[in-house]
C-alpha cells in the first residue's frame, strides 16, 4: 500500500505478436503506485487495462485465478501485446 492507501499494482509485458507500435518490450515492468500511469504506457493499451488496474488498487479481487491478477491483451490486433497485471505484495 501506498501514501494515498491504495495497493501497489505491477504490469509485465507477457509477449507480443508483430512490433508493439509504442514500443513495449516483453518482460518490462510497470509500477503503478499513483495515477500517473499514461507517461508509461501507451493509450491505447491503458484504456484497455486500467479497469483492472483500478479493481486492483482498490484492493478488489477477481473472480478467477488468485483474485490478485489479470491477463489482458491491448487492442491493435495486428501487433497484439499481452499484459499480466497483479497486486504488489508486500516485499515485492
Amino acid at each position: 500500500m501506498n501514501d494515498s492507501g491504495m495497493d501497489k499494482v505491477k504490469i509485465r509485458v507477457r509477449s507480443i505478436a508483430g512490433e508493439c507500435q509504442a514500443g513495449h518490450k516483453i518482460g518490462e515492468e510497470i509500477l503503478v503506485d499513483n495515477v500517473t500511469l499514461s507517461a508509461y504506457l501507451c493509450p491505447h493499451a491503458l484504456h484497455s487495462l486500467w479497469p483492472f488496474v483500478l479493481t486492483l488498487q482498490m484492493r478488489g479481487k477477481f473472480p478467477w485465478g488468485d483474485g490478485d491478477s489479470a491477463v489482458i491483451a491491448c487492442p491493435d490486433g495486428e501487433n497484439l501485446a499481452v499484459f499480466e497485471i497483479r497486486r504488489v505484495t508486500e516485499g515485492e
